[in-house]
């Protein structure tokens, strides 16, 4: 997603301002969802990659396969699909998908909380650390916990920007930098 999220930042607003403008922001997230999926589709990728494809044959294909998934047709959604066609950003949808959820959830008073442990977190200390990770950030918060054994002992917070490193390999790397430092 790196690759394509400067990219991505500008489509990701205008259609979040959109959707939110029709009040259709869980419309728009699934159909966004739908075509990332598409889009990182490796036969997709490829087809995305030839430079023999008219930008516009690629959004009508790219249309005709959306609706084939299922999705219902939209005016507006189909325009977005095909301006990204013509700009050659289709691969980029998975970064303008992901980046429009953040858009809405933050419109929505809500963050994502990424808990990386050495250890599996019991629910209780989910809990606590959803708690207090709400009163710090003034946001209603969806927990992620997941194991990383490379940690050795801790876990690594992360909630958007923010990143609390409480874990010791964390440690170990600070004291490593502030002796090479001396």
């Amino acid at each position: 997603m790196a690759d394509f999220e400067t990219a991505a930042r500008p489509y990701a607003r205008a259609f979040f301002e959109l959707a939110l403008e029709q009040d259709r922001l869980d419309i728009w997230q699934s159909s966004l969802e739908l075509a990332a999926a598409i889009a990182a589709d490796a036969n997709m990728k490829a087809l995305l990659e030839q430079p023999d494809v008219l930008p516009r044959e690629l959004g009508e294909l790219f249309l005709s396969v959306l609706a084939g998934a299922g999705l219902d047709r939209d005016s507006d959604f189909d325009n977005a699909v095909r301006l990204l066609a013509e700009n050659s950003r289709l691969a980029a949808l998975p970064a303008i998908a992901a980046l429009y959820a953040t858009l809405k959830q933050e419109a929505e008073g809500k963050i994502e909380v990424q808990v990386r442990s050495a250890q599996a977190l019991t629910a209780e200390q989910q809990e606590q650390i959803a708690q207090n990770m709400a009163k710090r950030l003034g946001k209603k918060v969806n927990l992620i916990a997941e194991i990383d054994e490379s940690l050795i002992a801790g876990a690594v917070i992360t909630a958007g920007d923010l990143v609390i490193d409480g874990s010791a390999s964390g440690r170990i790397e600070k004291l490593v930098h502030a002796s090479n430092a001396t």
